[in-house]
């Protein structure tokens, strides 16, 4: 006897079908399945089978849009809905046939799938099949399964289908080449946001455009900034990640890194060359539309212009009168005024300032009292922080740095003050001729400062101690340049007197013309004899004992050999 699904796929017996539907009212979807199912059992989908069914099939099938073998299968699997992992062999077992039968219908089990009636999943060690929820949902309306996908019209809708695939893939229900071809359709839906097109721009290969979705999946899903090898497998076909990915990630010669769209995670000061990250352009640009920059980095990691407590400097009258006016043209409606005229002339509208001069003269403070003054937060760079034991990656992170602070710029509605703090190490006389790493590095280092100083649109601010080493390409490029020489004795005076107003004048001009101190030498006098007040219960002050932390202050002629090395 022919089985039934090698007639014409339907095998209904003609003879007497008017009179059994005449008899049997079937009332919706899943009564039909309930049939077909008790029918089904152990008839090897005979043609005894389909004539006893044909009223139930026939009638799923019209409301379905089902072939009545198609109907069928769809009402096995239904069955075992409850299990997520469904197998052929379980199938086969309980309609009495063998699994080789049930490969031969695999055709119309995929058309399933394709209606996405069926979800597989194919691992490497085997084939299994679970049926949706929205399936299940739909048949208990009694209507058919119509799978509608919502349209992509942005970067947000792109990440929520790119989420839903990443949970098929995880599944096993879609393999990586289904993953890279739907990624790439939907990513032409949204070819006109900046995110596709930058992409376009760089020209990257499928697999590498691929895997920087991925791991930016990764971060605006879980602010993941810690991607190992171990998350990447889930991208690829029985997670196993390509020895050609690999290796260029671990070398960092993929174009990812060459396009500055991800880095090595920085470790207690070590680079991991098998964990990497989005770098801060690509969270603050290329992903710019999504508005993760608040959610991932709250503020920037910036220091609050509000957080500086307000403190009296006393300069000398030369410094006084430039910080004034640096001061000024800083306040946020002179400072777009000044910028707008100088962008109508072709003149760069960038400030770059330097602060430089003896130590403890106030040139920190200075920059900490300007920005609460003006109510611009800060950017605090560390240069010993910036420079990495790694070829390339100091240089790198100098470009990132700038990269942020314009992101940072474009983010906020007062351009906050981009601050180089004791930048002796990269303000120096660059080296020329040098065969050294370490020479090359800082002259590289340099260059980059120099060429971002030129388009800088913000405010930066450096504080040196040098006076007479600094590079004369760095001394054209600041636009105030601001020495802060030692304290006068009258200069002085006012700065004891503010701090110990006890001190009489004629006591802080004894001092003075003993000591030349600098204000931040006068401060840890102050502190020490204040703590020594303390200690001892006096209240009155004692001019002799200020004198001798005086004397005490400063160490010269110090024979102590200096230990370490520095760059």
């Amino acid at each position: 006897m022919k089985e039934h699904f090698d007639i014409k796929e339907t095998g209904f017996c003609e003879v007497s079908q008017k009179e059994t539907v005449e008899k049997i009212r079937v009332k919706n979807i899943l009564e039909a399945f309930e049939y077909i199912v008790d029918l089904a059992k152990d008839s090897n989908l005979a043609s005894d089978f389909y004539h006893k069914a044909s009223t139930y099939i026939r009638y799923a099938s019209r409301k379905l849009k089902l072939s009545p073998l198609q109907t069928v299968l769809l009402a096995l699997f239904v069955d075992r809905s409850e299990n997520n992992s469904i197998r052929m062999s379980e199938i086969a077992s309980y309609i009495g046939c063998r699994t080789t039968k049930m490969l031969r219908l695999s055709s119309e089990i995929d058309t399933l799938e394709e209606k996405h009636y069926l979800r597989a999943s194919r691992s490497r060690d085997y084939l299994s099949y679970r049926v949706p929820v929205e399936v299940l949902k739909t048949l208990r309306k009694n209507q058919p399964y119509i799978y509608v996908t919502e349209p992509i019209t942005d970067l947000q809708s792109f990440f929520d289908r790119f989420n839903d695939l990443m949970r098929e893939m995880n599944d096993d229900e879609i393999t990586h080449e289904t993953l890279l071809a739907q990624t790439n359709d939907n990513l032409s839906e949204i070819k006109n946001t900046y995110f596709a097109r930058t992409l376009k721009g760089f020209s990257l290969e499928e697999e590498d455009c691929l895997l920087f979705i991925f791991m930016a999946h990764l971060f605006i899903e879980n602010d993941d900034d810690f991607i190992g090898f171990c998350d990447i497998d889930n991208l690829y076909d029985n997670d196993k990640i390509p020895n050609w990915c690999k290796s260029e990630l671990r070398s960092s010669t993929s174009e990812l890194f060459e396009y500055n769209l991800i880095e090595n995670v920085n470790e207690d000061g070590m680079v991991r060359s098998d964990c990497f990250k989005l770098t801060e352009y690509a969270k603050t640009e290329l992903l710019s539309e999504l508005n993760l920059t608040l959610k991932s980095k709250s503020d920037h990691n910036l220091i609050k212009s509000d957080s500086f407590p307000e403190k009296t400097l006393i300069y000398n009258t030369a410094e006084q009168n430039q910080i004034n006016e640096l001061s000024s043209i800083l306040s946020a409606d002179r400072f777009n005024e000044v910028q707008n005229r100088l962008r109508t002339t072709g003149m760069r509208i960038g400030f770059c300032s330097l602060f430089y001069g003896s130590p403890g003269t106030g040139k920190t403070e200075t920059v900490y009292q300007i920005a609460r003054a003006t109510g611009r937060d800060i950017l605090r760079v560390d240069v010993d922080k910036i420079k990495s034991c790694w070829v390339g990656e100091s240089e790198q992170n100098m470009k990132k740095l700038f990269d942020r602070y314009r992101n940072i710029c474009k983010d906020s509605t007062l351009a906050p003050i981009l601050f180089f703090n004791e930048a002796d190490a990269v303000l120096g006389v660059r080296m020329e001729g040098t065969t050294r790493a370490v020479d090359k590095m800082e002259n590289s280092i340099q260059n980059i400062i120099l060429q971002e100083m030129e388009s800088l649109e913000g405010i930066m601010i450096a504080t040196t101690n040098l006076t007479s080493n600094l590079d004369k390409a760095f001394e054209r490029r600041f636009l105030y340049k601001i020495q802060f020489n030692r304290p006068t004795v009258d200069a002085q005076i006012k700065i004891w007197q503010a701090m110990l107003p006890l001190l009489t004048e004629k006591e802080a001009h004894t001092i003075s013309s003993q000591f030349d101190l600098s204000g931040g030498e006068i401060e840890n006098i102050i502190r020490k004899y204040t703590v020594n007040a303390i200690l001892s219960g006096k209240e009155s002050v004692d001019i002799q004992s200020i004198i001798e932390i005086c004397r005490n202050e400063r160490i010269t002629n110090s024979t102590r050999v200096k230990i370490g090395f520095h760059l």
